[in-house]
């Protein structure tokens, strides 16, 4: 059979999704794979720990949102507040880019800062360098924007 304007027709089989493999899941235009990585959040009390997976180039909140880990983010990941400070280790801390600006002056209103504090709004997760990454939730947070 020939369809409008000379080519030929062909039924189409309705598409399958994806199979995802445990190292790749698709994120980006056009169906782009990005990397997966582990991270592992880390509360001292109570003491609990959650490992899961997360995308090359979400940030720290996003992927907690995403797995129903308790980091609030009350301005919606703008860097408009301190409610998802988080506290990185010293090696992982050191392997990323330096806090902006705006960053430093919301971390001066957070509670339990440390020197490895960080936004996990301003985080963005990038293979290799964070595989493994252990984020720790500090025991409290000071919501401004309440």
């Amino acid at each position: 059979a020939r369809a409008a304007f000379g080519r030929r027709a062909t039924a189409r089989m309705p598409r399958r999704p994806p199979q995802l493999g445990a190292a790749a899941s698709l994120g980006g235009p056009g169906g782009h794979r990005r990397p997966c990585i582990n991270v592992t959040f880390v509360k001292a009390e109570p003491v609990w720990e959650a490992s899961v997976v997360a995308k090359t180039g979400q940030t720290v909140l996003e992927v907690a949102h995403e797995h129903g880990i308790d980091i609030e983010g009350a301005c919606g990941g703008e860097c408009a507040c301190s409610t998802c400070h988080v506290i990185l280790e010293q090696a992982a801390y050191d392997g990323m880019p330096e806090p902006d600006d705006d960053e430093a002056d919301m971390l001066d209103l957070a509670s339990h800062v440390s020197d490895t504090s960080r936004l996990g709004c301003q985080v963005k997760l990038e293979r290799g360098r964070d595989d493994g990454l252990r984020i720790h939730i500090p025991a409290g947070v000071v919501n401004l924007l309440a």
